[in-house]
């Protein structure tokens, strides 16, 4: 004779899971509806948002590539300077900096009490900072001579000397740091050079981090 669960509920116990899965959301529903009984409007209304919110999620899951790739820019604007802490074996403090999403590395730094951003270019010798944030910096712009010839991306152009008292990129604190001022309009973003790296114990890229060991 046929067994009657077979037509039923399909070919044996493989089925039962889901059986279970399906009476448990009918009773979920039903106790929901005498929850809400004589109350339709609160139930409907309860309903539209929990299908908004999974309609929601479905669509932030869908297009979660290009949303990635429009909210990396807005990150870097608001955190410029995503920087961690850790301690290595021998108890120093070692600096890591988060690839931003152009690839470039950007930290944040305080420049003798005046928080800056900077770009990490080792490309570039020293340090050089923005004519509009060496002012910002305490640095007495007009006092500036700018004949220090330099060669860039963009040609020679013309840099005035100055020196930072104090420079702190998180826990990390350095003294007496020569730099660059660009001319007014010449340069949009502070640089962090080579003579600020080759002042740590060391520097290195390792799985898409600017890892900075401090001197002991």
């Amino acid at each position: 004779m046929l067994d009657q669960s077979l037509i039923i509920f399909g070919s044996g116990d493989a089925e039962w899971p889901r059986v279970v899965y399906l009476l448990g959301v009918l009773i979920l529903v039903f106790g929901g509806l005498t929850a809400y009984r004589g109350r339709l409007g609160t139930a409907a209304k309860h309903a539209l948002i929990w299908v908004a919110l999974v309609v929601g999620l479905v669509v932030v899951y869908a297009y979660r590539e290009p949303l990635t790739r429009f909210a990396g820019p807005v990150i870097d604007v608001l955190a410029p300077g995503r920087m961690t802490v850790s301690v290595d074996n021998s108890g120093r403090q070692v600096l890591n900096v988060g690839r931003s999403s152009n690839g470039h590395f950007k930290l944040t730094a305080d420049v003798d009490g005046h928080e800056l951003d900077f770009l990490v270019d080792t490309g570039a010798s020293s340090l050089v900072l923005t004519y509009e944030d060496a002012a910002r910096a305490g640095i007495d712009v007009t006092a500036l001579r700018f004949d220090r010839m330099v060669e860039t991306a963009n040609g020679i152009t013309l840099q005035a000397r100055a020196e930072i008292h104090t420079l702190k990129i998180g826990p990390l604190t350095l003294n007496n740091v020569p730099a660059g001022v660009a001319q007014e309009g010449q340069l949009f973003s502070n640089l962090l050079g080579m003579n600020v790296l080759n002042r740590f114990a060391s520097w290195r890229v390792e799985n898409g981090e600017l890892i900075i060991t401090p001197q002991s």
